[in-house]
Formats: C-alpha cells, structure tokens, sequence
C-alpha cells in the first residue's frame, strides 16, 4: 500500500466577538466562522481574517444558523473588551489556535499551571 502525501492548505477564517447577554450580566466568546460560510449567509460576520490549519469536525456550535468553533470565552465581569486578559480556552481547543484567533482582539489566554 503506498501513503499518499498532500500538502493541508490553509483555510480564511474570520475571528470575531460575539457578545451576548447572560443572568450575571454581558459574558463573550471569540468564535471562528469560514469565510466561505460567512459569504454564503443572510447574516453579517464582522471581524479579523485569519488563515489557519484546522482539524474538520470541531464547528460543534451554531450562531445565526451558521456553523461556528467557539474558541475561548470572556472570564471578567462586565463588557468582554473591558478585560483583554480574561480569556479562557474552551476544551478540545488547540492553545495554538485560540491564542491565533485572539492575538488580533489584544486579547491574553488566562496562563493555568498544573
């Protein structure tokens, strides 16, 4: 059996905040939506592209009827930009991939050590 060898071409994604209201107050998540995706909907994706290598099955997550990845979320009280280093990866997330889809909010990971 011969292996087969391809390059993985990066794909345009669109990082943006999505905010929303909660019991405790206004919480946020940084999402990433394809940008083919974003094109092909009703709904308007505002935000930063970003070309990135992402494994297929992690758009778990729905906004707008469209198929996003939540990639970390707001840990801070108050309006999510408020706190740039409020941020918390969402599990299964690669660090890689959530500090990539943060780095052009300004926004920090919260550093966990175990």
């Amino acid at each position: 059996m011969e292996v087969l060898k391809r390059a993985i071409k990066p794909e345009t994604y669109i990082s943006f905040l999505h905010i929303y209201p909660t019991t405790w107050g206004i919480t946020g998540d940084i999402c990433l939506i394809r940008e083919s995706v974003a094109n092909s909907s009703a709904s308007k994706f505002v935000g930063h592209k970003l070309k990135l290598v992402i494994p297929s099955g992690m758009e778990r997550h729905r906004i707008a009827g469209c198929a996003v990845i939540k990639v970390a979320g707001n840990v801070g009280d108050g309006h999510p930009k408020d706190h740039p280093s409020e941020w918390e990866a969402y599990i299964d997330v690669d660090r890689e991939i959530a500090l990539a889809a943060l780095k052009p909010w300004g926004f920090n990971l919260i550093e966990f050590t175990n």
